[in-house]
């Protein structure tokens, strides 16, 4: 079990792209031979960061079909860990849910070797340990949330400025070794205390009365499909909404366009990329892009599902930055989020059945 750890845009999903052959100068070794590209899905297969690039069924049932006709398939670890939604229609399952679709259809053909991107993104607690307890050996894991995955890693490689290069797996539990590193696993803490205003700059039915006072960050955490998504496409009506796929909120040429503020661009450590196409971003730098034109949007409300996903140590150092400017500036924010690492710096924690 081997980890690949670097910031975002330093090149862990360009490496694991071309590993699986899509392009580049990937060469692929194994026992000392060199192997021809692309490797046939038995041996080498990978699972990427946006789910539905992968999706051939219309279902997780179907593609498990579609995939028996070629290969052994484990069905029974496919139906366990969608539950319910192993027959729903793609399109109607929660990101949690889509993850472990594509999850599962890459574990249950049963590769010797599976490349997998940000694998953790999106899923609860629960999720996460049943994904982590069925990775088979041969796994190559490309990940932020470096406390999640520490455990179970045999070796690790940090990419950075263009090199990369094997680090002690005793760096992964070391908080000055991962901030310097831009690297998520730190302990964070609130840099100052939150002051909440009496004004109610938000009081709407979402199945509950949910009230937001100016100056205020407020947390919805639960598991999968327990409804956050939904409660944040209703906020949207009402606030500045940032959702979970980026490429479908840019509408401008360039970052500078999309943002429309200099100091949001520093603040979320864009600046570098001002000139560049959004699409053209690690999957991590396009949710900054989307944080930092809400900061500059200037809208009072805020309303962010699953934000720190895809998101590296300094961007969450930044982010933690902006909502303290948020609160400065009496404005509210509803965040949407199974990363833990958030609880600790809202005012208020809703759980979602």
């Amino acid at each position: 079990m081997v980890g690949l750890l670097g910031k975002s845009g330093s090149g862990k999903t360009r490496l694991i792209t071309e590993a699986l052959g899509w392009g580049g100068n990937c060469a692929i070794r194994e026992e000392g031979s060199r192997l021809d590209l692309p490797l046939p899905r038995s041996l080498l297969s990978g699972v990427l960061q946006d789910p539905s690039s992968q999706v051939l069924g219309g279902n997780c049932q179907e593609e498990i079909r579609l995939l028996a006709a070629d290969h052994a398939v484990d069905e029974a670890m496919a139906k366990k860990l969608m539950g319910e939604y192993y027959s729903r229609d793609f399109f109607e399952l929660s990101d949690g849910y889509k993850r472990r679709y594509s999850l599962v259809t890459v574990m249950a053909s049963k590769p010797k070797y599976i490349l997998l991107d940000e694998p953790l993104a999106n899923l609860d607690s629960q999720g996460v340990r049943e994904i982590l307890s069925l990775l088979p050996r041969g796994s190559l894991i490309a990940e932020h949330r470096v406390r999640e995955v520490r455990g179970i890693l045999d070796r690790a490689y940090l990419i950075a400025n263009n090199n990369i290069e094997e680090v002690g797996r005793d760096k992964l539990y070391d908080d000055e070794f991962l901030r310097s590193h831009g690297l998520r696993g730190f302990k964070l803490e609130r840099q100052k205390e939150s002051v909440v205003g009496n004004e109610v700059l938000l009081d709407l039915d979402v199945g509950f009365r949910l009230t937001l006072k100016e100056g205020e960050v407020v947390g919805l955490y639960g598991r999968n499909a327990s409804g956050k998504t939904t409660i944040i496409r209703k906020l949207s009506r009402k606030s500045y909404a940032v959702f979970q796929e980026p490429d479908l909120q840019f509408f401008r040429r360039t970052v500078s366009e999309e943002v429309g503020n200099d100091d949001a661009l520093a603040l979320f450590g864009l600046s570098e990329k001002a000139e560049s196409s959004p699409f053209a971003l690690s999957f991590g730098e396009k949710m900054r892009v989307l944080m930092a034109a809400a900061f500059s949007s200037g809208k009072r409300v805020l309303a962010f599902d699953e934000p720190t996903t895809g998101m590296d140590g300094d961007a969450l150092l930044s982010f933690l930055d902006a909502l303290d400017l948020l609160r400065d500036q009496k404005r509210g924010v509803v965040m949407a989020t199974h990363d833990e690492d958030l609880l600790s710096v809202c005012d208020r924690v809703i759980f979602l059945q």
